[in-house]
């Protein structure tokens, strides 16, 4: 039996910063949402375009009931734009589609020391 492999297509998705308050302080996460998924919903998305050939599954988290990835999350205190430098990637995410994520805002990873 033949073993048949389909490959990923490249779709758009919607880069963006989700700014919340925490108990002690201002606190960012950058999030992808399928393009398609955005256009759907009432809520609106702004942020950059980027596309990323992505598994459909890999949306674990729900921002207003819409499935999206988040990427990274901002370790600086304070707003996040005011810490560009201090982004880390969440758990099981790739590096390399953080760095996708990060790279139109013009935010970098921080270092990972393990």
């Amino acid at each position: 039996m033949q073993v048949l492999k389909r490959s990923i297509k490249p779709q758009t998705y919607i880069s963006f910063l989700y700014i919340y308050q925490t108990t002690w302080g201002t606190a960012g996460d950058i999030c992808l949402i399928r393009e398609s998924v955005a256009e759907t919903s009432a809520s609106k998305f702004v942020g950059h375009k980027i596309q990323l050939a992505l598994p459909r599954g890999i949306e674990r988290d729900r921002i207003a009931g819409l499935p999206i990835i988040k990427v990274a999350g901002n370790v600086g205190d304070g707003h996040p734009k005011e810490h560009p430098l201090e982004w880390e990637a969440y758990e099981g995410v790739d590096i390399e589609i953080a760095i996708a994520a990060l790279k139109p805002w013009k935010f970098k990873l921080i270092e990972s020391t393990d």
